[in-house]
C-alpha cells in the first residue's frame, strides 16, 4: 500500500479508524433507539356462538374464528359477546388440550358479555384460543375456537419507524465509507510527473 506524501501512514489510520469508529457509533446509537419494543394495549371485540363460532362482529361468526394478533407484553383487552344466550369462557390453550390450564390466559364465564383484560406472556407462536363451556346440550370445543399468533416484542411487520431509523442508519455508513475511501485514494495517487524539460 502506497503511503500519500505529505501523510505519515499513522495519521491516514487515524483517520480511517475515526471515520469508521463513528459510523459504528451512529449504528449502535440507532439501535439503541429503534422504538416499538414497549408494550401496547390492544382491543378486540369477539362474538361468539355455540352453532356458529366467533367473529369480529355479530354477522361474522365462523369456525375457525378470526386470526389475533399480539406480542409478548402487549395488554389485550377482549369486549366477548355471546350470541346465543350460552355461558362461554374465552382461553388460549398453549398446550391445545382444550383444558383452560392454570397457567393459561382464561376469561371469568360469560353469559351477555364482559370485557376482559391480560397481558401476552413470552410463549411465542401460533395457538388455539377456545371457549371451553360444556353445560347444557353439546359444549363449545367443536365450534368455538380460532388461532392467536403471538411474536415476540417489537416485531411486529411494517414497524416504519423502525425501519426507516435503520435505513438511514445504513446510508449513513455507506457516505462515510465512500468519503474515507475517496479521500484514501485522493491522497494515495501517485504524483503527476512533470513536464520534460523543453528543448
Amino acid at each position: 500500500m502506497a503511503r500519500p506524501e505529505g501523510m505519515p501512514m499513522s495519521t491516514l489510520h487515524r483517520r480511517i479508524f475515526v471515520a469508521t469508529s463513528l459510523a459504528c457509533l451512529l449504528l449502535a446509537t440507532i439501535g439503541i433507539a429503534v422504538p416499538g419494543v414497549a408494550a401496547r394495549n390492544l382491543t378486540y371485540h369477539l362474538y361468539g356462538s355455540r352453532l356458529a363460532g366467533w367473529g369480529f362482529s355479530n354477522t361474522s361468526l365462523t369456525t375457525p374464528g378470526p386470526l389475533i394478533q399480539a406480542e409478548v407484553g402487549d395488554n389485550v383487552t377482549l369486549n366477548l359477546t355471546s350470541m346465543d344466550g350460552r355461558l362461554h369462557r374465552w382461553f388460549i390453550d398453549y398446550n391445545n388440550n382444550s383444558i383452560a390450564d392454570a397457567t393459561e390466559p382464561a376469561s371469568n364465564n360469560f353469559g351477555v358479555e364482559i370485557e376482559w383484560n391480560f397481558t401476552v406472556s413470552n410463549q411465542t407462536g401460533t395457538f388455539v384460543y377456545r371457549s371451553d363451556r360444556t353445560a347444557g346440550p353439546g359444549d363449545d370445543l367443536a365450534t368455538m375456537w380460532g388461532n392467536i399468533t403471538v411474536r415476540p416484542a417489537g416485531s411486529t411487520p411494517g414497524g416504519f419507524e423502525a425501519n426507516a431509523l435503520l435505513i438511514g442508519g445504513a446510508v449513513v455508513l455507506f457516505v462515510v465509507v465512500l468519503a474515507v475511501a475517496a479521500l484514501y485514494r485522493r491522497r494515495t495517487k501517485p504524483p503527476v510527473p512533470p513536464p520534460p524539460p523543453e528543448e
